[in-house]
């Protein structure tokens, strides 16, 4: 039996932030309405509108009426009234359940780690540290998740940055760096062939959007997430003509640039535009608090 409270809850999960999390964008939009291609099937001309005002969907290409959030992830997922409405409860978060907290350090594993809960960037803490690196929210909402999980006993959450293997880079800026599931590295598609760009952490890449003006990059984009996932992705970066290193200026960073060199690539190093910053995000700190021009 599902309570009263917990049904109105799932009904108030945005129905265009649960389109998202399923990897649906508006193609429009009509006043107030955001106009989709049809979640349920393949079609050429968009029938699927939504009302955000009112948190409504219609499906034009169905006998069905206008309906709610429930019933939309009812039909996208098969399922019945109380399994969609446990998913959207889980898709709603964790931050308002007592014992998740953000204050701990994301230490390396002692523990195995589980995931509990992902949901799209809406966590006023995680709001407030990606602004502090300057990053704006659309930007880091475009690309992070939030990402809630159990380690041991300790229930925590952090910045979740999803990579091709199916895990993530936490990041939560008051501890080290950490993957929960597979480690591996990040490739963001661009229509722009030829040339790849590549990045070793997430705050890199946003920061590199926001110096650039852009909200997707101009070309294909490789995030290592770490520098020891370079040999794997060598396979990839092979097929491009030309790599943009923006990597640190370090001697990680250093070593890496000199093995994409050795390794027979037409390597570009961009790392000289923030020359007297340790990388991408310390410059960007710096411009950014200076509103100087790019």
């Amino acid at each position: 039996m599902i309570g009263s409270q917990t049904i109105q809850s799932a009904k108030q999960v945005a129905i265009a932030d649960y389109l998202a999390f399923r990897g649906f964008q508006p193609v429009s939009q009509h006043g107030q309405r955001l106009v989709y291609y049809s979640p349920f099937r393949q079609e050429s001309t968009p029938s699927f509108w939504v009302n955000p005002a009112i948190n409504r969907y219609k499906d034009f290409g169905s006998s069905e009426t206008g309906d709610d959030v429930i019933r939309l992830v009812q039909r996208l997922n098969s399922v019945s009234f109380t399994q969609a409405v446990d998913e959207l409860s889980r898709f709603a978060g964790l931050e308002s359940k007592p014992g998740f907290s953000f204050s701990g350090p994301v230490h390396a594993p002692t523990a195995q780690a589980t995931i509990c809960s992902i949901k799209l960037l809406s966590n006023p803490h995680l709001i407030r540290y990606v602004e502090s690196r300057k990053i704006s929210y659309p930007t880091a909402r475009r690309y992070c998740l939030e990402i809630y999980y159990q380690q041991g006993e300790k229930n925590l959450f952090a910045l979740g940055f999803a990579n091709q293997k199916g895990g993530y880079a936490l990041r939560n800026g008051v501890g080290a760096k950490r993957n929960i599931g597979p480690a591996g590295y990040t490739l963001i598609d661009a229509p722009t062939a030829g040339s790849i760009n590549v990045f070793e952490g997430v705050f890199d890449f946003l920061s590199a959007l926001e110096y650039y003006g852009l909200q997707t990059p101009t070309f294909p984009t490789l995030v290592l997430n770490s520098t020891t996932n370079l040999e794997s992705a060598f396979p990839l970066l092979e097929s491009y003509q030309r790599v943009n290193a923006y990597l640190d200026n370090d001697t990680a960073g250093k070593a890496t640039l000199e093995r994409l060199s050795n390794n027979g690539l037409c390597v570009a190093d961009r790392s000289r535009l923030y020359a007297e910053h340790k990388d991408f995000n310390a410059f960007w700190l710096e411009r950014a608090a200076f509103h100087l021009p790019g």
